[in-house]
């Protein structure tokens, strides 16, 4: 083959190439650039409910550092009387202006009883099991109730096929004394090798150590710390039936429950802490693969919200976590609507590479809306009028191809890099 003919065939290839390369950099580039010049989406809606109103009362972001505060009945407040409405969870600004002690619901609350009786929890999608990169080695603190320090350990525990391996972090070894005194023991208690979901906080950044929370291979939890260097196990009562996606523990001085069941089908039950009884949260609909869930708790009231890109759904619950109030809140873009449409018009795809509900680089592909048809059929028009007046040729395939899927980002890459034919002199 000449080489007169291999130009012929590289050239084509080369210039396809580098318009596909040109657009995948674009319809990643572009709309964030946008979005930072011209601002986009929101910040989540905070959502609670209010023990003075007895309903939800929210805040919204309006962009610019601007801020939208509103009960479910639609009323507008100012950020004063906002945080007013809401004195167990600012209750500190109340002690500064000597509002506190504060009668409410036949009952008096200063800034000792509200602080003591607060605890609060947020599981966000991306932080799941299986949602994030994960080592497989776990701290396991040695409770030693004389010191009140907590010290991390340079033992790190996995587990194996057959057995509860502690590996000595210092010199990279297997701990045999401490690694056949947990197997032994979870064996006694009728565990079954390997180990499927391993729930605990690997810190030393809470009040106390509560373990871990271990399921077994055939679904059994087991309930696992460390006291004095020695196994405190317990073989659990919860319904090995559960298809259990994590275990979130939660240590807190309130002491009512130990942490958080999710399943992948979206129940979220509370371990009560004296019996390990489930106590359900009412979240029907939640997704754990791409929703968030918070729970709130103050003296009055338990209130759960779940979080998705659509909209922010609280329940507020009695004492005895049971339902009082519901409320959704759909969520806005804070954008104005002509930055939206522009957006839509200048990009019929977007290519992103994270993800709200990922912890990891997540590949992700976005069409645009109605908007976009008009964006590809403009940028049609101005590649024809440009070939049509510049080159007086028409449109090859090479050029409409890209346009006509990507818009002007297409019509940028098709005019830098395949610059067309011109009729020879």
């Amino acid at each position: 083959m000449s080489g007169n003919n291999l130009s012929r065939i590289l050239t084509p290839v080369s210039r396809w190439s580098a318009t596909i390369l040109a657009v995948l950099a674009l319809i990643f580039l572009l709309p964030a650039i946008f979005d930072k010049v011209g601002g986009s989406g929101g910040d989540e809606p905070l959502l609670f409910f209010s023990p003075l109103l007895e309903e939800f009362i929210y805040q919204e972001s309006l962009g610019g550092h601007q801020f939208l505060y509103r009960d479910e009945q639609g009323r507008d407040y100012s950020r004063q009387d906002f945080e007013d409405q809401l004195p167990f969870v600012y209750f500190r600004n109340l002690e500064r202006r000597n509002l506190l002690p504060m009668a409410i619901a036949g009952r008096t609350f200063d800034t000792e009883a509200i602080a003591a009786d607060r605890q609060g929890l947020e599981i966000r999608a991306r932080h799941l099991r299986g949602h994030h990169p994960r080592i497989d080695l776990y701290p396991l603190f040695n409770i030693d109730p004389a010191v009140a320090m907590m010290r991390f350990p340079v033992e790190m525990f996995r587990f194996t096929d057959s057995a509860m391996e502690f590996l000595n972090a210092d010199y990279n070894r297997l701990d045999r004394d401490l690694t056949e005194t947990f197997t032994n023991t979870l064996r006694e208690l009728g565990f079954s090798f390997p180990a499927t979901v391993i729930g605990g906080r690997a810190t030393n950044l809470k009040p106390f150590d509560d373990g871990y929370f271990i399921r077994d291979a055939v679904g059994r939890i087991f309930h696992v710390k460390r006291v004095l260097n020695r196994p405190e196990v317990v073989a659990t009562d919860i319904d090995p039936s559960l298809d259990v996606l994590d275990i979130i523990v939660n240590e807190n001085e309130r002491r009512e429950f130990h942490g958080v069941i999710i399943t992948r089908q979206g129940e979220a039950f509370l371990i009560s802490w004296d019996d390990y009884r489930l106590i359900p949260l009412p979240v029907q609909g939640y997704d754990p693969a791409r929703m968030d869930l918070k729970l709130l708790i103050d003296p009055l009231y338990r209130t759960v919200t779940v979080s998705s890109d659509k909209s922010v759904f609280g329940v507020a619950m009695n004492t005895a976590y049971e339902p009082v109030r519901r409320f959704e809140l759909s969520r806005r873009d804070a954008s104005s609507p002509w930055v939206q449409r522009m957006r839509e018009f200048l990009f019929p795809v977007e290519l992103h590479l994270e993800s709200p509900w990922r912890g990891q680089a997540d590949l992700q592909v976005q069409l645009g809306g109605p908007w976009s048809i008009g964006g590809i059929l403009t940028a049609l028009a101005v590649l024809l009028l440009i070939r049509r007046g510049r080159d007086k040729t028409l449109p090859v395939l090479a050029d409409l191809a890209p346009v006509a899927l990507t818009g002007f980002i297409g019509l940028l890459a098709v005019l830098f890099l395949q610059p067309g034919r011109r009729r020879a002199s």
